[in-house]
């Protein structure tokens, strides 16, 4: 097995306003392999020392679906002391998403440290399910250019981290058969394999109120509906931060919408459109049908009277308008 021979590390100093010296460390690191040129790898320091242990997750930004992760490692011998990573190889991510290793190409990836999600060597290969007590302060906040010319070079800006303990777990039950859900939680990983964690369903939909045509989704975001396949009866549990408020663009027909991390009567939650729509329909699985709101219609003909969380909606615009709604 080739052994990496070869690591720098450099120290940047950036002067403030007032004369002093603040110390950001980069950590640069080039490994070169015995006889074999190949893309090694990537690696930053952390701004902070009690972090080893937890995972780091890295994917390119033409596919964040398809990720790898490391371990924070112990950075208390480092000079500034503190934690870092690196991911000793990412030849193989690289080269199953169309980068040839043979010639310049240019890519971007992203480094995150999440508060949960599962882990996935560089093979594909996942493996177990884990939880950090702290979480990078931006969804992107290491991009990565790099061009491959035998020996890449990564400089990576040191992570920022926050506290998770912000964040809360949702649970809902699935059923056989098609559901149509959203997301009352921002999760820090929007990737499908991500939000749907544990649950077995082979096909994720979002509608496209442009061209009124159904499409495959890779991510889920607060805001949408999604129809999701799911095999067998399961609880579907996800974490993230509360989405409490939403402006969403409704166009003229129908549009496949998700809704809040509250309960809220009908007429309370479209208020902000009321009178620019004839109704909102949810699916029901169990029934495999269809039930309708219509505010012109009397309460008895209604099949329901309030839009909850975790539930995705069809709501039949009259014409282009927005939905904006807090919890």
């Amino acid at each position: 097995m080739d052994t990496p021979v070869e690591m720098h590390r450099c120290v940047i100093n950036m002067k403030t306003t007032k004369k002093r010296t603040l110390i950001a460390s980069v950590l640069i690191v080039v490994i070169a392999f015995a006889g074999n040129a190949s893309a090694d790898p990537a690696g930053g320091q952390i701004n902070s020392d009690v972090v080893a242990g937890q995972i780091v997750t890295l994917y390119l930004d033409v596919n964040p679906s398809d990720y790898v992760t490391t371990v924070v490692r112990d950075g208390s011998t480092m000079d500034p002391p503190l934690d870092y990573y690196y991911f000793s190889s990412l030849a193989p991510l690289l080269d199953r998403n169309g980068f040839s290793l043979s010639t310049t190409d240019p890519f971007n990836a992203t480094i995150e440290m999440r508060c949960s999600g599962t882990e996935r060597d560089i093979d594909g290969n996942t493996g177990s399910a884990y939880t950090n007590t702290l979480r990078n302060t931006t969804p992107t906040t290491a991009h990565i250019q790099g061009v491959y010319d035998g020996a890449l070079d990564w400089v990576i800006p040191l992570m920022e981290l926050e506290s998770c303990a912000s964040e809360e777990t949702f649970s809902k039950t699935l059923y056989a058969g098609w559901n149509l859900i959203s997301l009352p939680l921002t999760p820090s990983d929007s990737s499908v394999s991500a939000v749907l964690s544990g649950v077995s369903c082979d096909a994720v939909y979002r509608y496209n109120a442009t061209s009124k045509q159904f499409e495959s989704a890779d991510v889920l975001d607060p805001g949408t509906g999604y129809f999701v396949h799911v095999a067998s009866e399961c609880t579907w549990t996800y974490s993230g931060t509360a989405y409490n408020s939403t402006g969403i663009s409704l166009k003229q027909g129908l549009n496949m919408v998700g809704w809040l991390n509250c309960l809220k009567d009908v007429d309370d939650a479209l208020s902000s459109i009321s009178g620019d729509y004839y109704y909102a329909a949810r699916w029901n699985t169990s029934a495999e049908m269809f039930e309708v709101y219509n505010p012109a219609a009397p309460s008895a003909f209604n099949d329901f009277t309030a839009m909850d969380r975790g539930a995705g909606y069809f709501i039949s615009a009259k014409h282009d308008c927005t939905l904006s709604e807090n919890c």
